[in-house]
């Protein structure tokens, strides 16, 4: 009996030392098929119309162990492409720049959500 309790001791410790530390998700950018696009750190409207298909750049603070947040512009839920580290000057790694593909977006708000928790919703899509 008390070599099972450790044993699942050991199988459950190792399973939640993995825990992701996300400090903060953030809509950095968004950009059309073509590749024109804008910075929207600090707008509350875009300035152009990105209906059809669109990009999403997302930079998500911290570390994520496998741990992809949803983006969604109106109805328009995005799909994962890539994403790229970031470092500090240390060449320490801060964060990931995340790319979002989405298709047939209307006009709506971005929403960046991670289980259930909304992290950046501040810009409307026109």
């Amino acid at each position: 009996m008390k070599k099972i309790f450790i044993l699942f001791t050991i199988i459950f410790t190792t399973l939640f030392a993995y825990k992701s530390n996300i400090k903060g998700i953030y809509a950095v950018g968004i950009f059309d098929a073509q590749g024109r696009g804008e910075n929207i750190q600090h707008t509350r409207k875009t300035k152009n119309d990105y209906n059809g298909t669109c990009y999403t750049k997302i930079f998500l603070y911290g570390n994520a162990f496998n741990v992809k947040p949803e983006v969604s512009i109106g109805n328009s839920i995005g799909s994962y492409i890539n994403s790229k580290p970031i470092y500090d000057k240390r060449n320490i790694k801060i964060g990931e720049e995340l790319t979002y593909k989405h298709l047939n977006v209307q006009n709506g708000l971005l929403k960046v959500t991670l289980r259930n928790r909304i992290f950046d919703s501040k810009v409307y899509v026109k």
